[in-house]
């Protein structure tokens, strides 16, 4: 991922960003750093597939997702391009070593046109546009606060039934992701769903079908990059991962990175760490990093 714009406002700090076709890695090392940051993140075109311990999903346009740097992922771009916002979470008020999981909330909701438009206003007053309302700092981090919170704590039963039923429901797709008869009829069948309803809890994944089809092919594509390639792996594979050919997998493939499999995973540098431990001499993402460990030595650990 190239950042092409990095900047820094009083206790925030952004990035917009553009990518080709990648996977990076995030791994929790003391070295890493931003660890101890919350982002807030929309793409503007393109999308982003995450891959966290408990949870995996695709960011696209019309959503904000809003990830812990505590946790361990990976993932994948897209030709993505879009803005972040890191928030140290001592400001939300998060324990130090306490991560949460990611989420993702649709920009047409309260929470998400909220936070839409702060980080489009973040960007904006930080270069000096006078263009509407400016950026409200108090705004931003209550509605970020009040989202995580709701997330982190159901306000009812049915909200924490809804919850515990869609985590389920993911676990066991990830652990039959190499099944070709795994089906949304199967899925309603097994956990006493309609389809109605299977529908609205994949509905930010574009439905439990697209979820399946995009599980498949990143894990697909991962064990291909962590093992290489070889003769007779990619049938190897394609066949572990629920692909019913080759060619459907090369297909598939290619219309997500643009590229077959083979020119793909090379060169083997194509796996990119997400780190700024070799950022250039003046990067003001960084600068901002090492400004704030200043302030307080004590939070040293979270870089």
């Amino acid at each position: 991922m190239n950042y092409i714009e990095t900047v820094a406002l009083g206790d925030l700090a952004g990035a917009r960003f553009a990518s080709g076709y990648e996977l990076f890695q995030h791994a929790r090392r003391k070295t890493t750093a931003g660890a101890g940051l919350i982002a807030v993140q929309r793409i503007v075109s393109g999308y982003t597939a995450m891959e966290f311990e408990l949870k995996t999903f695709v960011h696209r346009p019309s959503y904000i997702t809003i990830t812990d740097h505590l946790n361990e992922y990976r993932g994948s771009h897209h030709m993505a391009i879009g803005e972040v916002v890191y928030i140290p979470r001592y400001l939300l008020g998060l324990p130090e070593q306490s991560p949460i999981g990611p989420i993702m909330i649709p920009t047409d909701s309260v929470h998400g046109d909220l936070l839409a438009k702060e980080l489009q206003r973040f960007f904006e007053q930080v270069a000096g546009a006078e263009i509407g309302a400016g950026f409200d700092a108090d705004t931003f981090l209550h509605t970020t606060s009040s989202v995580i919170g709701f997330h982190r704590h159901p306000t009812s039963e049915r909200a924490g039934w809804w919850r515990a039923r869609n985590d389920l429901i993911r676990k066991y797709i990830e652990s039959h992701l190499g099944d070709q008869t795994l089906l949304p009829a199967q899925i309603c069948n097994l956990f006493n769903l309609s389809r109605a309803t299977l529908y609205r809890m994949f509905e930010t994944d574009g439905g439990v079908r697209r979820f399946i089809q995009d599980r498949r092919l990143h894990s697909a594509v991962w064990d291909l990059a962590e093992g290489g390639i070889r003769r007779g792996r990619l049938t190897q594979v394609s066949e572990k991962w629920g692909f019913s050919s080759n060619a459907n997998f090369n297909r598939a493939v290619k219309v997500a990175f643009g590229m077959p499999p083979g020119s793909l995973l090379h060169p083997s540098s194509f796996i990119a760490p997400a780190r700024l431990d070799d950022a250039q001499e003046y990067f003001a993402l960084l600068d901002w990093l090492l400004t704030l460990n200043r302030r307080d030595p004590s939070r040293a650990s979270m870089f």
